[in-house]
């Protein structure tokens, strides 16, 4: 690219060089032209050195045909003393172009190229037709010599410059690319906090790792606080819960047993009075039994099902008077591939309470749906009913410990779900369509152990 540019400015120094030459040349014939033809050559030389005093580097004279050199001058010399000899290397060129064009009275432009430089002749006939022409002469410098040593110079320091420049920022992007790359496996692990990163020892990048180290120890701050908080508020409910369940048997039973220690009580009234006591007692004990399987993990005891459509017809069967005008409905293969690893008993208590309470939510004439399938992963179990939905209310709670809609709910049966779903390894969840509500148990398939 440089020796392109500088060959394109050659030629363009050329070009000046040549329209320079024609303008002496013009100059010398305005001022010798004044002159007499038998000038002497003192005089001639002298005005045809005034004539190229402005243009630098440009020498040139007078020349007559049959005659020779009339005068000859070069004032920008750049050497010592004034120079007066015509170059004797040039002198042929000199006579046949001057020649030239006083023999055909018009002007004559010579160019020869070297190695090293271009010669440029420019010849001009006097207008008078006496076999006089000026004449004029000039050298550009070209590529071989020293702009072109320049150039290469150059060329070679801007090889270097480049050549260490991508040295050394090959040599950052690498150390970048590496610090980052820890930094990208440090937060990928996967955990729900972000880790504590390690610095890497560059300015730019410690600044981003302190404030993802302060900013991963804010979230978890921020996630301990909401978590207690979280705690707090379903412990709160949890007691809530516990507290009303257990008054109201108890407000019965101090009831009856005020009646019963009356002065004239009857007999027969005390005994339905204890009797109501022992029922309210075992009430309590049911109530206290199912909220520690709610939140106490289940002993879980795998068994290949092979029969998983006969475990579904089972448990819908159990329900069937109590569903009245309520047609329960199962839709699941005869046989599974692989057969489901899985704790009947516990899958049919979960199974139990998602049937009892689609019939609790469901109005009459519609039908409840029991479906089994196989996912990527294991058995999937669902119970869909056609009822009104959860309301807003207890949606984000709806698996905790007395969390119900209904006034007659303890808020038990799903958190037992829950609690057998996780024990097997898996979830449930809710999903609240447009015309009901869908509860899916999600089991993984594993081995018996």
């Amino acid at each position: 690219m440089l020796v392109a540019l500088y060959k394109e400015t050659s030629s363009q120094r050329t070009d000046r060089a040549a329209s320079t030459l024609a303008r002496a040349c013009d100059s010398i014939l305005r001022e010798a032209g004044a002159l007499p033809t038998n000038a002497p050559a003192g005089d001639t030389a002298g005005v045809v050195s005034h004539a190229l005093d402005g243009f630098p580097g440009v020498e040139g004279g007078v020349w007559q045909v049959n005659a020779g050199s009339l005068a000859y001058a070069f004032p920008s010399y750049e050497g010592s003393g004034r120079k007066t000899d015509l170059p004797k290397a040039e002198e042929p060129t000199i006579r046949e172009v001057a020649e030239r064009a006083a023999t055909a009275e018009r002007p004559v432009a010579w160019q020869r190229d070297a190695p090293s430089q271009v010669l440029l002749l420019q010849g001009c006939p006097f207008a008078d037709k006496s076999g006089r022409a000026a004449w004029t002469m000039t050298r550009v410098v070209t590529v071989g010599g020293r702009p072109f040593l320049l150039a290469t110079t150059g060329l070679g320091l801007l090889l270097v410059v480049l050549l260490g420049s991508a040295a050394l920022l090959a040599r950052v992007l690498w150390r970048w690319s590496r610090r980052l790359r820890s930094i990208e496996q440090a937060l990928a692990g996967g955990s729900a906090d972000l880790p504590t990163l390690a610095l890497t020892g560059q300015r730019d990048l410690d600044r981003i790792v302190d404030a993802i180290n302060g900013a991963g120890a804010k979230a978890a701050d921020a996630r301990r606080r909401a978590a207690e908080g979280e705690r707090l508020a379903a412990l709160g409910r949890v007691a809530a819960g516990v507290a009303h369940e257990i008054r109201n048997p108890m407000a019965a039973m101090r009831l009856k047993a005020e009646n019963a220690l009356t002065e004239h009580a009857d007999p027969a009234r005390a005994r339905d009075a204890l009797r109501v006591v022992i029922d309210q007692v075992a009430r309590m004990d049911q109530l206290l039994q199912n909220l520690l399987r709610s939140v106490q993990r289940s002993e879980i005891r795998r068994a290949t099902v092979s029969d998983i459509k006969g475990l579904l017809a089972r448990h819908a069967s159990l329900f069937t008077e109590q569903a009245g005008r309520r047609p329960i409905m199962v839709d699941a293969p005869a046989m599974l591939d692989p057969a489901p690893c899985l704790d009947a008993a516990q899958v049919g208590r979960a199974l139990d309470n998602l049937i009892l309470n689609a019939i609790q939510n469901s109005p009459d004439g519609t039908a409840i749906m029991l479906t089994a399938a196989a996912n990527g992963s294991g058995l999937v179990i669902s119970v869909a009913d056609h009822g009104s939905g959860v309301i807003a209310g207890v949606r984000d709670h709806l698996f905790e410990p007395f969390a119900t809609g209904r006034p007659d709910g303890t808020g038990l049966g799903l958190a037992i779900v829950r609690e057998i779903a996780e024990a097997h390894g898996g979830r449930v969840t809710v999903t609240h369509r447009v015309d009901g509500t869908t509860f899916s148990i999600e089991l993984p398939n594993e081995a018996p152990t």
